[in-house]
């Protein structure tokens, strides 16, 4: 809510008050959504607009936007919306309880199961404490700008998957020879990945836990003097295209 600024007083506190109880019977406007899932939070932006106690609006992430549609009675909210992933259709069921400028509930997720999600009205103060910062990891060197046999060091890695949208994830890799160890960071949490580095063409592998159990994926690529190019293939979802380039 806004708080209205005037320069008389009396004004001012019935314009609040208005506001508060506007906030209470209406829940338009962006929400940030943190779904807590088995790989870690994922964050989304929820916009909504309402017409009685219908909804209607989009949901954002960085797999891309999808519209939805629900009710609000009562102080909850019952939204869906369906997500077009490689031709296949997965719906989502989120269902919440609005307090304010707060909504808690679960999102159902197709077969994959059900979740928790915290959300907060998009610029409210009442944003959740921040995580403790983690503790300082030791890296390798990273390789020389330029070099197209050594992937040593930071990567700012984009997947784009068709239909769906571009996925950007975090990648730290050491290279020993041929030999490629590192990790993954997104918006699904971390992941352990291993591989090798032959020349300037990348192959490695890794797997992603998921309700349903693991998803492997293999990703491979040529370096060149401006970062990776390659392609991803993700078990039974069909291939996905790939960038990376040295984080700065």
């Amino acid at each position: 809510m806004k708080c209205v600024k005037t320069a008389i007083v009396a004004a001012s506190f019935v314009l609040s008050l208005a506001s508060a109880a506007f906030a209470q019977n209406s829940v338009a406007g962006a929400w940030e959504l943190t779904v807590d899932s088995p790989q870690g939070a994922n964050a989304s932006t929820l916009t909504l607009k309402q017409d009685g106690d219908k909804l209607t609006g989009e949901l954002a992430s960085a797999m891309g936007s999808t519209p939805v549609t629900g009710t609000f009675s009562a102080g909850s909210v019952a939204i869906t919306a369906n997500l077009d992933v490689q031709g296949t259709s997965l719906q989502l069921g989120i269902s919440g309880k609005v307090d304010a400028d707060t909504m808690t509930g679960s999102v159902k997720v197709g077969d994959f199961g059900e979740f928790p999600f915290t959300a907060k009205r998009a610029g409210s103060a009442a944003a959740a404490a921040p995580a403790p910062a983690a503790a300082p990891v030791a890296r390798a060197a990273a390789a020389p700008v330029g070099s197209t046999t050594d992937a040593t060091g930071k990567w700012d890695i984009v997947i784009s998957l068709e239909g769906v949208g571009e996925f950007p994830v975090q990648a730290d890799f050491k290279q020993d020879g041929t030999k490629l160890t590192g990790t993954f960071n997104g918006p699904t949490g971390e992941v352990t990945l291993e591989g090798t580095m032959t020349g300037s063409t990348l192959r490695m592998q890794f797997e992603v836990e998921t309700p349903q159990g693991k998803l492997p994926i293999v990703m491979t690529g040529d370096l060149g003097a401006e970062g990776f190019t390659g392609k991803a293939t993700l078990a039974g979802m069909g291939e996905a295209n790939w960038k990376g380039t040295r984080a700065k």
